[in-house]
């Protein structure tokens, strides 16, 4: 079945019948968490008196994609779709999620997490280099882990891998070490950030934004928070994510090319060298292109922010109508409903991160990579608490909603 290069671009697939059977298997996870949640939240809420439900669908759905990747014969052919699911089907539910936000509050909440982004994201490339070498690790592994804790974790080691040449095994173990810590932090951070750092709204979506890895890990860690806690911290989260994503376009070329430096530098044969002993950073010398690292889909966020803009501005003007929507309830109705399909299509989306965790591969880790991705996660976070609790009144004061 041949296909169109857009629909290939939106497929991520020349094969798109391939992409069904682990689409479905990550839809089926996803709605056995709604109704396990819905079922198991209720009865646990009247039986402890509790105002809201404590059992989070978006934590079961990465647990239950967890047990099932790890505990039952996966096989191969459902990749595809998990892969699918990663990609395209998280970017789709984070565009639509810009319909919650209007393009001030966007923008207010960019310019405030870009500072801590930016530390946060220093930190971890300084330290993870640093480390990589005290531990022996080869450059490229140590660059690759710098890229994916600080960035957005699996898309940029994916990203760096090829600019600089990395091995297949570097490659897998950056992954699986990013992977790992990630899924930790996600299921860890929801609670630690209202029970033991004590955070407000902004200071915890800013935290979750910046201190977790990948973008579906830090989606899955700002939905469990917004249900255990009743408070929603995700819109500041994920925006402050989507500006960590936004540094792709200029850190992975910086990363590729200060690789590129040391290597010309480095002895002959040197921990840094391919098997070959190239030393160009990638096939042919080719550098990564800036823009083609650029995540396209937050420009889809902001303009969803932009439309909800106009339309809240629309409806509430003299004519009380925007385009096809006649008054103010049409309009809420219309945005609420595409906040809910965001929500599904995420919901999807994180129960194929957890589809897609190998927990055995921790064995296959030497201990060195393991280490360094733990100390980079650790030291990320306290980084990101710190700068958080520093700024605590500038961050209240502009987005402590």
């Amino acid at each position: 079945m041949m296909l169109s290069k857009p629909a290939v671009a939106l497929f991520a697939s020349r094969r798109p019948l391939t992409l069904i059977p682990g689409t479905t298997v990550a839809v089926l996870v996803a709605v056995l968490s709604f109704l396990i949640a819905d079922s198991l939240g209720t009865g646990l809420a009247r039986a402890l008196d509790l105002e809201h439900s404590p059992v989070s669908t978006f934590l079961l759905a990465i647990i239950l994609g967890m047990a099932a990747k790890n505990l039952l014969p996966f096989p191969g052919w459902l990749e595809p779709g998990i892969r699918f699911c990663l990609a395209k089907v998280l970017r789709a539910g984070i565009v639509l999620l810009g319909i919650r936000l209007s393009i001030v509050a966007v923008v207010r909440i960019g310019l405030v997490a870009a500072v801590i982004v930016v530390v946060c994201v220093v930190t971890a490339i300084v330290l993870t280099t640093l480390f990589a070498r005290w531990f022996g690790v080869s450059d490229r592994l140590g660059t690759l882990i710098a890229a994916g804790t600080s960035i957005c974790g699996v898309s940029a080691v994916v990203a760096v891998s090829p600019a600089i040449g990395a091995e297949e095994e570097e490659t897998s173990y950056a992954i699986s070490t990013v992977t790992i810590f990630g899924v930790a932090a996600t299921l860890l951070y929801p609670y630690m950030v209202e029970l033991v750092f004590g955070l407000s709204l902004g200071q915890a979506g800013l935290f979750l934004g910046t201190a977790v890895h990948d973008t579906s890990q830090v989606t899955g860690a700002a939905y469990i928070y917004d249900q255990l806690w009743s408070r929603e911290v995700s819109r500041i989260a994920i925006t402050t994510k989507l500006v960590r994503n936004s540094l792709m376009v200029i850190v992975i070329p910086l990363l590729s090319i200060a690789f590129a430096r040391r290597m010309s530098t480095a002895p002959a044969g040197g921990a840094g060298a391919t098997a070959g002993g190239r030393l160009d950073g990638g096939a042919g010398g080719a550098r990564p292109s800036a823009w083609r690292s650029f995540p396209v889909f937050v420009l889809g966020f902001v303009a969803l922010a932009v439309f909800r803009s106009i339309g809240d501005a629309m409806v509430a003007g003299e004519s009380g109508r925007f385009l096809f929507w006649s008054g103010a309830q049409s309009w809420t109705d219309f945005h609420g409903g595409v906040k809910q399909t965001a929500s599904y299509l995420l919901a999807v989306a994180i129960a194929a991160a957890g589809l897609s965790t190998d927990v055995s591969k921790l064995r296959q880790l030497s201990l060195q990579p393991f280490v360094i991705g733990l100390i980079a996660a650790i030291a990320v976070g306290v980084v990101s608490l710190a700068l958080v609790v520093a700024f605590s009144g500038a961050i209240d004061a502009h987005i402590g909603m």
